[in-house]
């Protein structure tokens, strides 16, 4: 089991390590500014997640006042029920208390032996009448948790879809920049590997030529109109993915509510049938009692 504690000292430790990296970076001069900024993200992002767990680790170590109080209650409960087993003029708990009771209700019952009042066919017809009660809102439950289990499932689709949207989005938005950008890179190279041969640098000017050459082969990839017919495809397709993704969202979202009325319909039964509980449990215990009488034997 992890400790929290340890990872918060661990999380302090390595936020140490990032400030003075971070600290250090800048330190460099302008050739570490990307690097210094990566650090102070990193330092921001881990000071973060160090109070989140923090505060996390105050939440749940309240907890444990909550705990004692309920503990505390329940011995308070326990010393109840002792006191009825002990106390009382006959203590209402008592063994001799229950078998003078089942003593009386067996009498004017008219249940003989006695030991049947205890037996599996009064309990079985009560717990019938229970377990009917108890479980009238398990299929709204089953469904409702099938439907919660779609919709974080479709969340995480939609998600996903998004991303593919986003990305295929900006390479639209940013494809003229791109474009624009290696039109004067092709320009400055091509001046500059003439410059430098010219002037018999001949590696370098060989360096200016090869990536004079490729920002070419870019722009002539990047200006064909097979470019842009692919962006629009790669669009129209994470689009249309997105908007179906958003559409199974919303179903899955509509199934949750209707779930959670079905299940509030359903509780709204099972209070209902608990109000007329001991009525109905006393018409089931009656038909063990006073059984039908048998059908007639079949005719000739």
């Amino acid at each position: 089991m992890t400790d929290i504690a340890t990872t918060l000292s661990q999380a302090k430790a390595r936020l140490a390590a990032l400030q003075a990296e971070a600290a250090a970076a800048v330190a460099g001069g302008t050739a570490q500014t990307e690097s210094a900024q990566a650090a102070w993200a990193a330092v921001a992002a881990t000071e973060a997640a160090a109070a989140q767990a923090d505060g996390l680790r105050t939440r749940i170590l309240a907890r444990d006042d909550t705990l004692a109080a309920a503990l505390a209650a329940r011995t308070a409960a326990v010393a109840e029920v002792d006191t009825a087993r002990t106390t009382g003029n006959p203590p209402p708990l008592a063994d001799a208390s229950a078998t003078a009771l089942r003593a009386a209700v067996s009498s004017a019952a008219t249940v003989s032996p006695v030991s049947k009042l205890d037996g599996a066919d009064y309990k079985a017809a009560v717990g019938a009448v229970d377990t009917a009660i108890d479980g009238h809102d398990d299929t709204a439950t089953t469904a409702l948790a099938s439907a919660l289990a779609t919709l974080e499932t479709a969340h995480k689709a939609y998600a996903a879809k998004e991303v593919l949207a986003e990305a295929a989005l900006a390479a639209a938005t940013g494809a003229s920049a791109a474009i624009a950008a290696d039109l004067a890179h092709a320009r400055t190279l091509r001046e500059r590997a003439a410059q430098l041969a010219s002037t018999g640098d001949k590696a370098a000017a060989i360096l200016a030529y090869v990536d004079y050459q490729a920002a070419r082969a870019r722009l002539a990839t990047a200006t064909a109109a097979a470019a842009a017919t692919q962006l629009q495809s790669n669009w129209s397709a994470a689009r249309d993915a997105q908007l179906s993704a958003a559409a199974d969202l919303l179903a899955a979202e509509l199934a949750v509510i209707q779930g959670r009325l079905e299940l509030a319909r359903k509780q709204a039964e099972m209070g209902a049938k608990r109000a007329t509980r001991d009525a109905s449990a006393t018409e089931a215990v009656d038909a063990v009692l006073n059984p039908p009488p048998p059908p007639p034997p079949p005719g000739p």
